[in-house]
């Protein structure tokens, strides 16, 4: 079996994954349950696909995982 030698990219690449899956998930669900209080009526139309994107691309990611 032959050695494969660090990258120092991979693992940095690695470690901001990691950091976007445990806290940017849960940023994520907090901003969507929370989006009426903080966008004005007016843009409501573009924010709800908006948010239904980011919604369904979340649980998508976090099935296939």
């Amino acid at each position: 079996m032959t050695k494969k030698k660090y990258s120092s990219k991979i693992g940095f690449l690695k470690s901001v994954k990691n950091i976007l899956i445990t806290m940017g998930i849960p940023a994520l669900v907090i901003l969507a349950d929370h989006w009426t209080e903080w966008i004005p009526k007016e843009y409501y139309s573009v924010a709800i696909p908006v948010m239904g994107f980011i919604s369904y691309f979340v649980k998508n990611y976090v099935q296939n995982k």
